[in-house]
């Protein structure tokens, strides 16, 4: 995001400002997912627009799939990590049922297919008739939140992880890294 003639990493943290070395990326790492996805994403579901919520919740987890796998198979990695890391797409045909009809048709098809869809209807992150799924945008915030935790906390107490970890943003934000 850009404010003025400065360019921000996270809300508060400039690119100039970023830890190149990782000691504070990790911190750094989590005020961007936070601050640009899972805070934005509770206030849309709060404010009632599920949909937009859903949105940038899937948005999330393709960026966290990224980041913590590395795997280049943009749908290897997003069912892997949702199995890894959300307990309501723990198995891998809801993890393929999500990707296929929520991450694949929103992003490809600007809807979700096959009846899907996120609604504050639900008590719980995800229900199932068959193969369609309701997913409730709150819950599963709070579950990518927990996932987060885990990740950062990883990222804090593995150095092979946090150093593959500063080589992904490295390479991924060397425009915006640029002096």
């Amino acid at each position: 995001m850009r404010i003025g003639d400065e360019l921000y990493f996270a809300p508060g943290i400039r690119f100039s400002d970023l830890d190149k070395s990782g000691d504070k990326l990790p911190e750094q790492f989590d005020k961007r997912i936070r601050g640009y996805y899972l805070n934005p994403a509770i206030v849309s579901a709060k404010s009632g627009h599920a949909f937009a919520s859903g949105v940038i919740l899937v948005s999330c987890i393709d960026a966290l799939a990224y980041f913590y796998t590395g795997i280049g198979d943009v749908g290897e990695r997003f069912r892997s990590w949702c199995i890894e890391f959300l307990p309501s797409f723990s198995s891998e045909k809801y993890a393929s049922y999500f990707y296929r009809d929520f991450r694949n048709g929103l992003i490809h098809n600007a809807r979700i297919k096959n009846g899907g869809e996120f609604t504050l209807d639900i008590n719980c992150t995800m229900k199932h008739q068959g193969t369609i799924i309701s997913i409730n945008p709150l819950y599963l915030a709070s579950e990518i939140d927990k996932a987060l935790s885990r990740y950062i906390d990883c990222l804090r107490s593995n150095t092979g992880f946090k150093n593959k970890f500063v080589e992904l943003i490295l390479k991924d934000f060397k425009f915006e890294l640029k002096e």
